[in-house]
């Protein structure tokens, strides 16, 4: 804190303060604010830290970004290897890498395109090349209608996303107050 707050640090060891011009970036997957509400996270270093925030979704919320993210990792892991060229999915193993979930986020994303890269002797990467969680996705694949919540949750997803997650707008957008807004976030969270 007194980094943050003052500019200065002392070594372990001496007795001498040294001032520093440093920038700080932060990342969580936590809700901090709320942590910091139930004495979780401290609350003055909390305040510090958040002077920029920057709300990344997970690729999940993204489905947009999945393909050219897949495509970039499978093109850098092949450069890598030293691969003349890339190999390119298949519209049926596109459409199973955004039907899946993606739970290990872009750290998931780039392990498979690694294994992807080494594995494929061909140049089309097939439904049969991938993990089997994503071959089931496919077969398992139903029209089954959403429910009600369901079809929220996307909206107010997709809502958040085009204002870059500002909730405020957002909930200007879908014609409810920021605390409602709040509340279907959390119900949705769990």
């Amino acid at each position: 804190l007194d980094v943050l707050a003052k500019k200065e640090l002392t070594c372990v060891g001496d007795n001498t303060t040294r001032p520093v011009n440093c920038r700080i970036i932060a990342s969580s997957t936590q809700d901090l604010i709320t942590l910091a509400g139930k004495g979780l996270f401290r609350e003055d270093l909390f305040f510090r830290l958040n002077v920029i925030n920057i709300s990344l979704p997970p690729l999940r919320e993204r489905k947009n970004d999945i393909l050219p993210f897949c495509h970039d990792q499978l093109v850098r892991a092949s450069m890598s290897i030293g691969r003349r060229t890339s190999p390119v999915f298949s519209d049926e193993a596109g459409k199973a890498l955004l039907l899946y979930e993606w739970p290990g986020n872009s750290r998931e994303l780039a392990s498979l395109m690694s294994s992807l890269a080494a594995e494929i002797e061909g140049d089309v990467v097939e439904v049969s090349d991938l993990p089997s969680c994503m071959r089931n996705l496919l077969a398992g694949e139903s029209k089954t209608p959403k429910s009600l919540h369901e079809v929220e949750v996307e909206h107010i997803l997709e809502v958040l996303h085009s204002c870059s997650g500002n909730k405020t707008r957002a909930a200007q957008l879908l014609g409810i107050d920021r605390k409602t807004l709040r509340d279907k976030l959390n119900r949705q969270n769990g």
